[in-house]
């Protein structure tokens, strides 16, 4: 028998506060290593899987030497985590082959090459062919389906996905830079992955637009689950859908039907002009406030997150707007508050950079959501003020107490007992920000993880220092990738990528290798 080739495939990630600690608690836990082995045969490669999002910095020099192939992935900050990581692999296996994916390599085609082997801006099916490419042929799988075996066990939450990207082309958003065509998956893949899970409590569908195509796939999908929940195979399901979804009725009724407890939805903020500038018109089809406190009075809980762009609004715009929120029992608080992040090669990047409103000097490891990366309305004085408030907890404790309270009255005879705890978390969650969503560092961070809220000025924290002895020539590995210069203006480093970060990027070929098409088991496209 043929030896395996021996494959390690990592999610990297650095967090909001620079101590990149990993947190197994917060949801959703990222899929992506699972969905990446699940593309190749498993009687024909010998995997393992690491995720900094769940477990810290990957530092197991052991396993990169034990890995012939290192797969990467992870989303827009990560690209200086892909090349730290790289350079402790190299260090310890000079012959290790190194791949990347994802919208980092669909943005920097031209500069990855300068630090991987192979840079994939395909979809998930191209990593089998750069396996065969770099091991012979034979490694993809017959009916790929997420190796959730080789993740650690839980019988609460379960990820899976029925479809992949979105119909929608908001201004910030990294799916609108891609711009690649949503595909919904075909019905017998839904139900492989859901069975492969095994029973859990609650399964995330992590789709970025459960509702999104054709209305007839989505009925059929509802069919199914409803079918599945029948069979106890899961306690009950959770989606992200877009606004579009609650404007027929029908859709919330079939959904609590097939097993569901709760959507999250893209709010991202209640003012009519700030959603108007973000390209979210499916968010005008109905009031926000309306489409939240139907949802819950029909039992099902409604996460969402706000976002705030001062570009646009003022200080007092945004805290006028979560003033309005908490003193309103019958709407959940928001999960989470971020700053809106012109993501690499969206509308919201390439006009912030024509405008100049770009801070100079800004570095891709600070789009993280939590750095002033704009020149602001307010003094920048008291932006900088207003995001390190985002922190310490920008909503009076007393005011989230008594929001609690109030809705815990309104909801308890409607919402399920997990339903309840779900909406009520995220009054902890905006009251300690660093235990929710918005940090992963603790209560204190500690000396490199002391921040300044200014991109321009940001400290890099510990990992941008070699774990290990490191040859002079992987030292660049560890200089932060710089999206602007002194002056503003695209730095040199991305010119010759500029038509991928001003332009959506459409589909691309890998360095090596044809992109796959969509195989038809698989999914099918929509337009």
């Amino acid at each position: 028998m043929a030896r395996k080739p021996r494959i390690l495939i990592v999610n990297c990630y650095s967090d909001n506060h620079r101590g990149a600690r990993g947190n197994p608690w917060i949801m959703p836990q990222s899929i992506a290593p699972a969905v990446l082995a699940g593309m190749l045969h498993p009687g024909r490669v010998d995997i393992r899987l690491a995720c900094e999002f769940r477990n810290g910095p990957f530092e197991d020099l052991g396993a990169l030497q034990w890995a012939e192939l290192l797969v990467l992935t992870g989303l827009n900050p990560a690209f200086d985590r892909m090349k730290q990581v790289t350079a402790h692999a190299r260090t310890v296996n000079p012959g290790i082959v190194v791949v990347i994916g994802g919208p980092l390599a669909r943005m920097l085609p031209t500069l990855g090459r300068r630090y991987f082997d192979y840079v994939c801006s395909g979809d998930v099916e191209q990593l089998a062919a750069v396996v065969d490419a770099v091991f012979g042929p034979g490694h993809a799988a017959e009916l790929p389906c997420p190796r959730h075996d080789l993740l650690p066990g839980s019988r609460i939450i379960g990820y899976a996905e029925a479809s992949r990207n979105c119909n929608f082309r908001c201004s910030f958003c990294s799916m609108t830079a891609e711009d690649r065509k949503f595909m919904a998956y075909d019905l017998d893949n839904v139900r492989r992955q859901v069975e492969a899970l095994g029973y859990r409590q609650c399964i995330m569908f992590l789709d970025q637009n459960f509702f999104g195509g054709p209305r007839a796939i989505f009925r059929a999908r509802m069919a199914l689950l409803r079918e599945l929940f029948a069979q106890r195979k899961f306690g009950g399901w959770a989606a992200l859908v877009t606004a579009d979804f609650f404007t027929d009725a029908g859709n919330v009724a079939l959904a609590r039907e097939s097993g569901c407890i709760g959507f999250f939805s893209g709010v991202e903020s209640f003012s009519r002009a700030q959603v108007d500038a973000f390209n979210k018109k499916q968010n005008l089809v109905r009031p926000q406030e309306e489409i939240i406190r139907s949802c819950l009075e029909q039992g099902l809980v409604f996460h969402y997150g706000l976002i705030f762009d001062l570009v646009d609004q003022t200080i007092a715009d945004v805290l006028a707007e979560t003033d309005a929120i908490v003193a309103n029992p019958r709407i959940t608080l928001p999960s989470f508050l971020s700053f809106a992040i012109p993501m690499l090669g969206s509308p919201l990047f390439g006009s912030r950079l024509r405008e100049g409103l770009l801070l100079p000097n800004l570095k891709l490891r600070d789009m993280d959501g939590r750095s002033l990366l704009c020149h602001s309305v307010d003094p920048i004085d008291k932006a900088v003020a207003f995001a390190a408030s985002m922190d310490q907890g920008l909503l009076s404790k007393r005011k989230l107490a008594v929001h609690a309270g109030r809705f815990f009255r309104h909801y308890r005879a409607t919402l399920s007992t997990w339903g309840l705890l779900s909406a009520l978390a995220n009054a902890w969650s905006m009251s300690y920000p660093r235990f929710g969503s918005n940090g992963r560092d603790g209560i204190r961070p500690g000396g490199d993880g002391s921040r300044t809220y200014l991109a321009s000025s940001e400290p890099l924290g510990s990992l941008y220092r070699p774990r290990i002895r490191i040859p002079e020539v992987y030292r660049g590995h560890f200089e932060p990738l710089c999206v602007t210069d002194g002056d503003g203006e695209l730095h040199d480093d991305l010119i010759d990528d500029a038509a991928s970060l001003l332009t959506p990027s459409g589909e691309q070929a890998a360095t090596r290798g044809e992109a796959l098409t969509i195989p038809p088991y698989n999914a099918a496209a929509m337009p």
